[in-house]
């Protein structure tokens, strides 16, 4: 492991003679230009350094920051005691403090340099404006970052700017891999718990980000590192249940429910029963409502591809839904079902001379519908017959009245806009090739703003007559962002 060490140097890391020079720039050279003739302290950053290398070893590299103002109009002003800001700079410290600490640590400091504050690109800063500090220790620090290198940063002396700018970008740099250390006046240094806070803070702020956009893979492992064990579980719950690792995610919840106390325990237990029909397979509108939540998540984070496959998969359970409920003929082939529901569904078919005759007629580019099983073009006849005016059941009443029909038909025609992006499935890498998906190419195959997809299949909802019901993820998110907020 490498050891890094940064310092800023400021007005009273240097002691000369007993005394603090009034004009670090210029009464920083003189001393310099007489090294010999003086005896010098260094109060803040060498008893940083020696704790430092009593608990490592040796550095092995130390940088000083140090300012270095040009003349200027603004820099030259002298202030109420005289003293301008130019006139404050302290190169000559820092050459003066590379070369004591060189003398009383040796070997023990690797290498050791002095670095002037600017940006990466030579422009000079004003060190006592935040914003400008932060630009330029963000190019000063990201070139010595490196997986094998922790970083301590001594938080002393220096302006409080440059401190702030250095202490904020090194620990955005380094992370867990950041000490701040602090030299007390009088005392001995020690560790601060500044950079786990402000990490925690960074954290924090970006699973928010990440909730609102309901992103929860990417929250999950920063909840997990500020937040309790609850709030974890919770965002962990929402992971797995987007993934429809529904088996995982109701034990993430039983192990939530356990942690959990108050108004958060009563929402866990509210969604202790919300995967049963999922799990089971046993309701097909909580299929639909789950597939448009769950296809509002990939499309809002951009998961284009991801986005179709819920799509089409949202059609086919939409059909499915119809003719379960609306003609009566089981549509799960599934392997548990298959041997049971096939002869089941042949056999309603044969029992109706109406909808058989509909199949029978029914050509695919010239070529006779086959519907000895349930796939899309049959339940797409089957829905076609459901709303034709003309279709009546056995026993010669209508199959649907007409209301009904008209409901059914906003649903043919907006399940059939989701059959043209069939051929942009097929391109795509869940189907059968590698072609990319774009919001734009979306827009351009469906007609309009991509955004009407959502909105349609919320309305195909609505028309099956499903009752509508907010997404547990939206929930989820907005509970888990309140518990974030609230940390202390």
């Amino acid at each position: 492991m490498h050891l890094l060490v940064l310092a800023n140097i400021g007005n009273s890391d240097l002691i000369a003679d007993s005394r603090r020079l009034q004009r670090p720039r210029a009464d920083g050279e003189a001393a310099w230009q007489t090294f010999e003739q003086h005896t010098f302290e260094t109060p803040i950053i060498e008893p940083c350094v020696r704790w430092i290398i009593g608990r490592n070893g040796r550095i092995d590299r130390l940088i000083l920051f140090y300012t270095d103002q040009p003349a200027t109009p603004e820099t030259l002003k002298p202030d109420r005691s005289g003293v301008s800001l130019r006139d404050k700079d302290t190169l000559w410290y820092a050459r003066i403090i590379e070369r004591l600490l060189r003398e009383r640590f040796g070997d023990r400091i690797g290498h050791l340099e002095c670095q002037a504050i600017r940006r990466i690109d030579g422009r000079n800063i004003n060190p006592s404006i935040y914003d400008e500090a932060f630009d330029a220790y963000a190019g000063l620090v990201a070139p010595l970052v490196d997986a094998q290198t922790t970083c301590y940063v001594l938080m002393a002396g220096g302006i409080p700017a440059c401190n702030t700018a250095l202490q904020l970008n090194a620990i955005s740099a380094f992370g867990d891999r950041c000490r701040v250390v602090y030299q007390p006046e009088g005392g001995q240094p020690y560790d601060l718990r500044v950079g786990d806070q402000v990490l925690n803070v960074f954290r924090r702020a970006t699973a928010i980000d990440a909730l609102e956009r309901l992103d929860f893979a990417t929250a999950l492992p920063l909840v997990r590192q500020v937040a309790d064990g609850a709030v974890a579980a919770l965002v962990a719950y929402a992971h797995y249940r987007e993934c429809f690792d529904f088996e995982r995610a109701q034990t993430t919840l039983s192990h939530g429910i356990r942690q959990a106390s108050g108004e958060l325990r009563s929402f866990f237990a509210n969604l202790e029963h919300d995967l049963d029909p999922l799990m089971l397979r046993s309701d097909m509108g909580a299929l639909l409502r789950e597939l448009v939540a769950n296809a509002t998540i990939t499309f809002r984070n951009g998961r284009y591809a991801d986005f179709l496959g819920r799509l089409f998969r949202f059609q086919e359970a939409a059909l499915r839904f119809i003719i379960e409920t609306k003609l009566g003929l089981p549509t799960d082939m599934s392997k548990e079902r298959r041997e049971v529901n096939l002869p089941e569904y042949r056999r309603r078919i044969d029992a109706d001379s109406g909808l058989k005759a509909w199949l029978d007629a029914r050509t695919i580019d010239g070529t006779p519908l086959r519907y000895d099983t349930p796939n899309i073009p049959t339940l797409q006849a089957m829905l076609d017959y459901l709303i034709d005016p003309a279709s009546v059941k056995p026993d010669d009443a209508p199959y649907l009245p007409k209301d009904e029909r008209g409901r059914l038909t906003g649903v043919k025609q907006r399940l059939d806009k989701i059959t043209s992006l069939s051929q942009l499935r097929n391109q795509s890498v869940i189907a059968h090739g590698f072609a990319g998906v774009s919001r734009e190419r979306l827009a351009e195959v469906y007609g309009g703003d991509p955004d009407a997809l959502i909105a349609d299949l919320r309305e195909i909802v609505k028309l099956l007559g499903l009752s509508a019901q907010e997404s547990p993820f939206e929930q989820i998110a907005g509970i888990a962002i309140e518990q974030l907020r609230h940390l202390t």
